[in-house]
């Protein structure tokens, strides 16, 4: 059996979409903005700081809004959460192990 939307709220998930669109499209003009007047002055830890922040949360709301997981129980939403903090500190701590092996292996 077919899933029909009412008037009411296929008008309210069209406006979530267009809302989501915009919120997405002004955060990537401050980022581009940012990185073209920002960019040369600021320092580069600072920036790339920044940019990780601002796609951090632009993918939290991509998630939350396209993928409906803020629609989901909260349980469901911690039991993906706490598995990608652990790839992301795996990430993070493989890179950091070969930046070591290299440098001990490759001195100046």
């Amino acid at each position: 059996m077919a899933d029909h939307l009412s008037d009411e709220q296929y008008k309210s998930a069209v406006s979530a979409v267009w809302k989501a669109t915009i919120i997405l499209g002004v955060v990537t003009v401050v980022e581009v903005i940012a990185a073209l007047i920002l960019g040369p002055k600021l320092p580069k830890v600072l920036m790339n700081s920044f940019y990780a922040l601002a796609s951090f949360a632009k993918a939290f709301f991509i998630v939350g809004e396209f993928m409906h997981l803020k629609y989901e129980k909260r349980a469901f939403m911690i039991s993906l959460g706490v598995p990608l903090v652990f790839l992301v500190w795996a990430i993070i701590a493989f890179a950091s192990e070969g930046q070591s092996w290299f440098l001990m292996n490759h001195p100046k």
